[in-house]
C-alpha cells in the first residue's frame, strides 16, 4: 500500500464496487454500469485538471513533511500525520536502520514511505521546480527562499520558473534542470546565501 496514492486506493475500491455490482447484482442493467464507468471518468478527469493547479495537486496528493530535522524530532509533524514512535521506528528498521543515532534527516513522503539521510551523507536532492512552479514545501526543507531559486534560474541562462518542467538540486554538485523542451542542462553550485537564505 506504502506504493500507492490515496487516490489510487480509492479508485480501486470503486472498479471493485462496479465489478462485483456486476457479478452479484443480477438486477443491475448494463445501462447502470456504463452511466457509473461514464461518471467515475468524468470525475478522473476533472481530478487530471485540477492537477494542474500546485495548490490542489498538493491537497490531492499531498506532501513531503521532515519528521526529523538535524536530529531533532518535529512532533507537530508526528502528530498531524497520526505517526507514532513505534510505527516510526518500523519504517526505520524497513531502511535497515535501528538506532536514532544513525538519523540525521527524515522525510515522511506522501505515499507513506519515509526516505532517510544519515550522518555524513548529505547527498539528498530537493526538487524546487515541478512543472513550472517553485516548490514553497521543498525551500522549507533546504533552507532555502524563491529569491534564491530565481536567481540561480536566472545565472544558469533561463528567465523564469515557468520555462522548466522541473529543477533539481544537489548541495555542493550543483543544479539539474528540464526544459519543457526535454533539453537538459547540468548546472554550476549554487550561490552563497546569508543566514535568512537571500543571496550574499
Amino acid at each position: 500500500m506504502a506504493q500507492i496514492t490515496p487516490l489510487d486506493t480509492v479508485s480501486a475500491f470503486v472498479i471493485g464496487a462496479l465489478v462485483g455490482g456486476v457479478l452479484y447484482n443480477p438486477d443491475m442493467s448494463m445501462w447502470h454500469i456504463l452511466f457509473a464507468l461514464a461518471v467515475w471518468t468524468a470525475f478522473n478527469m476533472l481530478v487530471r485538471f485540477a492537477m494542474r493547479s500546485a495548490r490542489l495537486r498538493h491537497f490531492i496528493k499531498g506532501e513531503s513533511v521532515l519528521l526529523v530535522k538535524d536530529g531533532v524530532i518535529n512532533f507537530k509533524n508526528f502528530k498531524r500525520n497520526s505517526l507514532e514512535m513505534e510505527q516510526f521506528r518500523l519504517l526505520l528498521r524497513q531502511k535497515g536502520i535501528f538506532s536514532m543515532f544513525d538519523v540525521e534527516d527524515v522525510l515522511f513522503e506522501a505515499n507513506g514511505a519515509v526516505t532517510v539521510l544519515s550522518p555524513g551523507n548529505r547527498s539528498a536532492s530537493f526538487l524546487l521546480v515541478n512543472n513550472g512552479e517553485i516548490v514553497e514545501s521543498t525551500l522549507r526543507q533546504c533552507d532555502r527562499t524563491s529569491a534564491w531559486v530565481l536567481r540561480n534560474i536566472k545565472r544558469n541562462g533561463f528567465n523564469a520558473p515557468s520555462e522548466l518542467f522541473c529543477m533539481e538540486w544537489t548541495p555542493n554538485k550543483g543544479f539539474y534542470f528540464v526544459t519543457y523542451a526535454g533539453d537538459v542542462k547540468r548546472g554550476e553550485e549554487e550561490v552563497a546565501v546569508d543566514d535568512t537564505g537571500d543571496v550574499v
